[in-house]
């Protein structure tokens, strides 16, 4: 009677090296091993002398882990100097539990040629404690390099037989006969199964409470109340909270949100051609005396979707100033009599890019949509002459301590293009400003200013609570309406509360938390050149004339702020459209969510950092060539300081300029 094959159980104690066989661990491992370590005395008692001098083969293996079995061939091959168990990588997310110092137990035949199965078993300590302590107490004193051996008829090999079952050998199931070609029976006819009928699946919005607590508005939340303390900012998202819905609320009950579907396939065809015209500006930031020459770009591009061919798209400079804006008077050079140079900055500025979308207009008369790059009216009681201080002065209008200075005859010509000649205050900013919103108002096209910065105000909101008569409200209020708003207001801007530790709630804040994406807000008027704090000088006859905009804000994304939106009162009724426009525009770059048009003219007019240094240089020699001809020493002293890098150059030194 043949003798039985022997047995042998190894045991290995699991390293992190050896994590890389299974799914569950590769994700967070450093090691490129995929298989689990044999060390060479192992391997030369598990396999035959032939496999062994072969270098390894492929075994029948069965992996058992708690309830799992998982049938397959591995190989267990010498690497190097070392022997690998490998082969397909275990799958299962119960695997993830294993961790370094669990056991494999691998039962086998003594000698293995490759026609035994090997039985390969996992234990845990973090799912099977007592059984994991008492492998433990077994091999603990035989251990080495991590693995040990015992072979059958050993104390060892008895106590460890029960963790790791024998695996035994399992034929492949035999395919069955396919009939033949003739016998093959044909198959009967059947008529197809019919479609399920399709129907909208229905996705529940947020509630105000879920959106906060999103990640993308609460990164928003601490940084503008990151300085609170702890308790303040909890109190500030929960009056964020409860100012959303309510206002949320009341909105919709009066018709006040603008739902803008998001479709390119529905939209574009719809704008199909029509051009489409973006605007934007760029100023070189340059360093001069007083109001500076300004250089400056304004940059259109016009495209008209639907189209192909060289005339779908149009790149334009509408305006390229090198030169003084403000009039010089009598000397050659502006002197530097009106302090806030950031207002003479400013006022070139916009004056300069309103002037980019009135010549569009003019060179284009087919273009239908306008889009500026920022607000479409601007507040313009700073750039005003600067007042005597007192009470008095005030009232009476006072005298000027500081003349805010008139536009030059070249930047007239620029300005205001094909205009009548202006002569005193007709040549100042506020009244040159005023043509030109004029201008646009009454043209074709449909003007829109677009803002994406995150507001700084609550004009909107406050605009918003205006809007709306105490008897469209009532019924949704618990307090009277008048409360309502004047409660609302106070918690908006705690300002005036010496005990508020709070922060402001913008536009931009609130109405992120009010709109969801593919809304918007019905546009409300926003004065933004208020009478009370025009100067009297200018107020009625220049500012009470300025138009009024009708502001928006519509949500295109989750991940962005709403973006502001402004048009004259005649557009009113085409503002689905332009909302629907920005949306569309603004969808193209996801992430950003700002209208593509516009970030092709801002990349297009932006004044690089490699061109503001000649510019500066080339101004600032003419600027020199004119206070020299003109006899003005005080400036050209002053010019001779900004050419020099330092305060030790060669020109500043003690001379007969001195």
């Amino acid at each position: 009677m043949p003798t039985p094959p022997g047995e042998v159980i190894v045991v290995r104690s699991l390293t992190d090296s050896d994590f890389g066989l299974f799914a569950a661990h590769r994700a967070g491992m450093s090691s490129k091993q995929r298989a689990i370590a044999i060390t060479v005395p192992v391997a030369r008692q598990l396999l035959s002398p032939g496999v062994f001098d072969a270098g390894g083969a492929i075994f029948e293996c069965f992996v058992r882990f708690g309830d799992q079995t998982i049938h397959q061939p591995r190989t267990l091959s010498k690497t190097g100097k070392n022997w690998r168990l490998g082969g397909t990588k275990i799958e299962g997310d119960a695997f993830a539990v294993l961790d370094s110092k669990d056991f494999v137990l691998i039962r086998s035949r003594s000698a293995n040629d490759g026609t035994a199965p090997l039985s390969i078993t996992f234990v845990s300590r973090n799912t099977d404690r007592v059984t994991h302590a008492g492998l433990a107490a077994i091999v603990e004193k035989d251990l080495r390099d991590s693995m040990a051996v015992y072979s059958r008829g050993s104390e060892g090999f008895s106590s460890l037989a029960p963790y790791c079952q024998p695996a035994v050998h399992t034929p492949p199931a035999r395919p069955a006969k396919r009939p033949s070609k003739r016998e093959r029976p044909k198959p009967s006819p059947i008529a197809p199964m019919p479609r399920d009928p399709v129907t909208a699946k229905l996705v529940r919005k947020p509630t105000i409470h879920e959106k906060i607590r999103s990640p993308h508005i609460m990164e928003r939340m601490f940084k503008v109340a990151g300085d609170l303390s702890a308790p303040a900012q909890l109190r500030f998202i929960e009056i964020v909270e409860m100012l959303a819905d309510q206002l949320r609320k009341v909105l919709l009950a009066t018709a006040r949100i603008v739902t803008i579907p998001q479709s390119h396939k529905d939209f574009w065809p719809l704008l199909s051609g029509k051009p489409v015209g973006f605007i934007d500006g760029g100023l070189a930031n340059l360093s001069m005396l007083g109001s500076a020459p300004i250089a400056a770009r304004v940059g259109g591009y016009l495209v008209t979707p639907g189209q192909s061919g060289e005339d779908r798209e149009h790149f334009t400079m509408l305006k390229h100033l090198i030169d003084e804006l403000y009039d010089p008077g009598e000397g050659g050079v502006y002197d530097n009599s009106f302090p806030d140079t950031g207002a003479l900055r400013d006022a070139a500025r916009i004056s300069v890019e309103t002037a980019g979308a009135v010549q569009m207009i003019r060179d284009y008369p087919k273009v239908q949509w306008v889009l500026v790059h920022g607000a479409l009216v601007n507040p313009v009681s700073r750039y005003t002459d600067i007042m005597e201080e007192g009470l008095l002065t005030r009232l009476t209008g006072g005298r000027v301590k500081h003349r805010f200075p008139n536009f030059s005859d070249s930047a007239l010509s620029e300005l205001l293009p094909g205009e009548p000649t202006r002569s005193g205050r007709d040549r100042n900013f506020i009244s040159v400003y005023l043509r030109q919103l004029q201008l646009l108002r009454d043209s074709a096209p449909i003007v829109c200013g677009v803002v994406e910065r995150e507001a700084t105000t609550s004009s909107v909101i406050r605009s918003v609570l205006d809007s709306l008569a105490d008897h469209e409200i009532a019924r949704l209020l618990p307090v009277p309406p008048a409360q309502w708003k004047k409660e609302f207001l106070a918690a908006i801007d705690p300002g005036d509360d010496p005990a508020s530790e709070g922060q402001r709630i913008t536009d931009s804040l609130l109405f992120r938390c009010v709109l969801e994406p593919g809304e918007a807000l019905k546009p409300v008027v926003v004065d933004r050149n208020e009478l009370r704090r025009a100067p009297l000088a200018w107020r009625d006859e220049y500012i009470a004339h300025y138009p009024k905009p009708f502001l928006s804000y519509v949500q295109v994304s989750e991940w962005s702020a709403p973006i502001r939106l402004e048009m004259f009162e005649k557009d009113l009724g085409s503002f689905e459209q332009a909302a629907a426009l920005v949306t569309h525009c603004s969808l193209l770059l996801p992430r950003y969510s700002f209208p593509v048009g516009l970030d092709i003219v801002d990349k297009f007019a932006k004044v690089p950092n490699w061109m503001t240094r000649p510019i500066a240089t080339y101004t600032t020699v003419q600027a020199l060539k004119r206070a020299l001809d003109s006899g003005d020493t005080r400036s050209f002293d002053a010019l001779r300081r900004m050419l020099c890098g330092t305060g030790r150059e060669w020109l500043l030194r003690p001379g007969i300029m001195k």
